[in-house]
């Protein structure tokens, strides 16, 4: 919906109006540069997404190793033996990416598994220690791509908005207030004219 039916058709108010709209395609200009570097970013980390398929296989060779780890000493005593393992600790931090909070985690310290007699425990130890450090990288991955992607749509829908309704809108009117002050002009021009005639 226009608002040219409630301006009035003045020299200050053609002034204001288009620095108004120079304002806003300023605006708009550094909105889509927030929108490229989004996208960038989205395309940047989309690349990086193929660790799940590592993820994947490092989860399906440790569950082939824990199925024999199972058959070989049993449930409770691989209870126990996992009782004795240690925590990993996982760093989290935030980093700002036009004005989003992204999320870095790192695995700061891993779970020692050397100590186990048995081989086949470690490798399962190993195994599972590598897919969970791609756990970690996945998610954040993930995260950050959803992080981005919802910016990114309304960042958007701002410049379509800016682009489709508010850029028009302030167009028409200028282009009103200037035709309105051209007809006054012309009607004070003669007006004048027949003043002067007379």
């Amino acid at each position: 919906m226009s608002f040219v039916s409630g301006v009035s058709a003045s020299p200050g108010v053609l002034l204001a109006l288009r620095d108004q709209l120079n304002f806003i395609i300023k605006g708009k200009e550094i909105l889509e540069m927030k929108r490229d570097r989004l996208a960038g970013e989205i395309n940047r980390l989309l690349g990086e997404v193929k660790i799940r398929g590592d993820m994947e296989r490092e989860l399906r060779e440790a569950y082939s190793l824990l199925v024999q780890v199972l058959m070989r000493i049993g449930y409770k005593n691989l209870r126990t033996i996992a009782k004795s393992v240690g925590y990993m600790d996982i760093k989290f931090s935030t980093e700002m990416v036009m004005g989003i909070n992204l999320v870095r985690l790192g695995v700061e310290r891993s779970v020692e598994y050397t100590s186990f007699y048995e081989p086949l425990i470690q490798a399962l130890a190993k195994k599972l220690n590598e897919a969970f450090k791609y756990m970690v990288k996945t998610a954040e991955i993930e995260n950050n791509i959803e992080m981005l992607a919802l910016e990114l749509m309304s960042t958007s829908r701002k410049v379509n908005s800016l682009e489709k309704i508010v850029i028009p809108q302030y167009r028409e009117t200028i282009r009103y207030v200037e035709e309105r002050l051209m007809e006054d002009a012309l009607g004070e021009f003669v007006r004048t004219k027949h003043i002067v005639s007379r």
